[in-house]
């Protein structure tokens, strides 16, 4: 049996409804459920499970998904145990991984926790570990923060470490597969981590799975990671999660820093929610792992030009990932699909020459306050885009105004698009009508843009022969301008000097009304439309849309067979 059928197979024998109502308080509402929703704090119900597709949604945080996402997300839990949870629940047996791939597995894990003990009992008892212990005093690490991260040292030799593992009964090819040795050319192999402070990386279940060593004294790189292993992808790995997640689920905040010394310096002074990237650059994967304990994301990263590069990339990198997310918000001419921030996104600058650690050290409350009053990262963005251009030059306004476009394109809620597009115009010293035809202008590109992608390229149809004029065939559907039709449209109006559309032609097409309007919802966002359509259609107390609702005969046509072929069991 594939995952997929062993998934699906799950979906069929356990209620959704049943599955949820373990951990919220649900009742019935027209054809779906209603209750408050765990994801975020609420007073008025908005979060509605669907029997009829197995699916729930939040309407107020836009959170959504299946039954194994919201377990996943409540119990934060990696997919793998979910998919155990359920189909022991359900009793459907899973096929077991490969002994000898299990195995293998452990042997990294138990070779980890090996060399953990080793690099510890360096650090507190060897001579040799002085000089790391002389630097972690004058860092300000305590004892306890020592303990709990399992800080060690790596001594100054060139297989110290691989005869200690090969006394424990590890070969040296294992031992290389983990990433703690390195092969010589002539043949065996040296110790990756020599004369370094050792920091180990764990898992989000707390397990060791690679190293960072800083260098104690000159040399290079300053700081060393692990490789890449079968444990170790640090595109997914999170430092210091594993004792942050809590924290960050209690306080839905994640805060982020830069290095080791910075989460260590944080927890041991009572702010357990701060973790470190590995690297400078967040990933897409590292975002949705966060995800899954806040979507509330404060930067604090050092005050340098790296510091703020790597802030403006970590932020482009959640937006990316989290922010666009299309939420349908009735129009007076139907439906338009707005780009929410599902991300709320802040910037705790750090005082000039100063990096997280070194104001923890000297004042944790300043730490505190910086944290508390982070700024918004649309006035973040706004305001490093302003500082790269001369506003006093009428091509750095053009330039400076063109450049915050996509991220006002983002904000959803009327007022704060409104209250940006102020800013942007007083930075910029231009009106705001000029910031907000810009903006109209640039959307309706995107959405230009969007529709090319979307739509396949027709072939050339041939020209007319001479004297044949050429009209739409009687069955068009939609009309022949360029404008997308209302359900394709975000609801933005085109500014007054845009020139009319010429008058249609003599042969008029199908005309567009509302019932087209929920055909179009209904091919584009058949996920999301119907949860939300029952949901409103529950709250006026009326019966879910059927397709006898459609009036005319054709829309009621395409809707069962889309119906069918969208819906129906295979």
């Amino acid at each position: 049996m594939t995952q997929y059928s062993v998934i699906q197979e799950i979906k069929d024998r356990l209620d959704v409804v049943s599955v949820i109502g373990r951990y919220v308080q649900l009742k019935k509402s027209g054809s779906s459920y209603k209750g408050l929703c765990p994801f975020h704090s609420e007073k008025t119900p908005s979060f509605h499970v669907f029997p009829q597709t197995n699916t729930w949604k939040c309407f107020g945080c836009g959170a959504g998904g299946d039954i194994f996402t919201f377990v996943e997300k409540r119990e934060n839990l990696p997919f793998p145990d979910v998919l155990r949870m359920l189909a022991r629940e359900a009793g459907v047996p899973l096929e077991e991984v490969r002994p000898e791939v299990r195995d293998a597995r452990q042997r990294l894990l138990d070779i980890h926790n090996a060399a953990t003990s080793f690099f510890q009992s360096n650090l507190l008892t060897g001579p040799e570990g002085e000089r790391a212990r002389v630097y972690l005093a004058h860092r300000g690490v305590s004892q306890e923060a020592i303990e709990q991260f399992q800080l060690g040292f790596a001594r100054d030799g060139w297989e110290h470490l691989i005869h200690h593992l090969k006394s424990k009964g590890y070969s040296l090819e294992e031992i290389i597969q983990a990433g703690l040795a390195i092969p010589r050319d002539t043949g065996g192999a040296y110790d990756r981590f020599r004369n370094r402070l050792i920091i180990p990386i764990r898992d989000v279940q707390g397990r060791v799975i690679a190293f960072g060593g800083r260098i104690l004294g000159e040399g290079e790189p300053k700081y060393l990671n692990s490789p890449q292993t079968p444990l170790f992808d640090k595109s997914r790995v999170i430092f210091g999660l594993d004792m942050a997640k809590r924290a960050i689920r209690a306080r839905d905040q994640v805060v982020l820093v830069e290095g080791y010394m910075d989460v260590i310096s944080a927890h041991q002074r009572g702010f357990k929610n701060v973790v470190a990237a590995m690297g400078t650059s967040l990933t897409s994967q590292q975002v949705q792992l966060l995800s899954r304990y806040s979507h509330n994301f404060v930067f604090a990263l050092d005050a340098d030009a790296a510091g703020a590069r790597a802030t403006w990339r970590g932020v482009m990198i959640v937006q990316e990932t989290l922010s666009e997310r299309g939420v349908l918000a009735p129009t007076s001419s139907g439906f338009r699909t707005e780009k929410r921030l599902f991300a709320d996104v802040s910037i705790a600058i750090m005082p000039q020459g100063q990096d997280p650690d070194d104001v923890l050290r000297q004042d944790p409350e300043q730490w505190r306050a910086l944290i508390e009053n982070a700024i918004p990262v649309v006035d973040y963005i706004i305001q490093q885009t302003a500082a790269q251009h001369d506003l006093a030059t009428a091509s750095g306004k053009s330039q400076f105004v063109a450049e915050v476009l996509p991220t006002l394109s983002k904000i959803g809620d009327a007022i704060q698009r409104r209250h940006y597009i102020g800013r942007v115009a007083a930075l910029a010293r231009v009106r705001e009508i000029d910031v907000e035809e810009a903006l109209a202008q640039f959307e309706r590109g995107e959405r230009r843009r969007s529709l090319k992608r979307k739509t396949p390229e027709s072939p050339i149809p041939p020209e007319p022969p001479p004297g044949v004029v050429d009209q739409p065939p009687d069955n068009a559907i939609l009309g022949a301008a360029e404008e997308p039709p209302l359900w394709m449209d975000d609801g933005t109006a085109s500014p007054a000097t845009e020139p009319a559309l010429p008058p249609a032609p003599a042969s008029q097409p199908r005309r567009i009304g509302p019932e087209e309007h929920l055909l179009g919802l209904m091919l584009l966002h058949h996920d999301t439309l119907w949860p939300w359509l029952d949901a409103e259609l529950a709250g006026l107390e009326l019966d879910p849309f059927y397709v006898e609702d459609f009036t005319d005969p054709l829309n009621r046509a395409i809707f069962q067979i889309v119906e069918d072929y969208l819906f129906d069991e295979p």
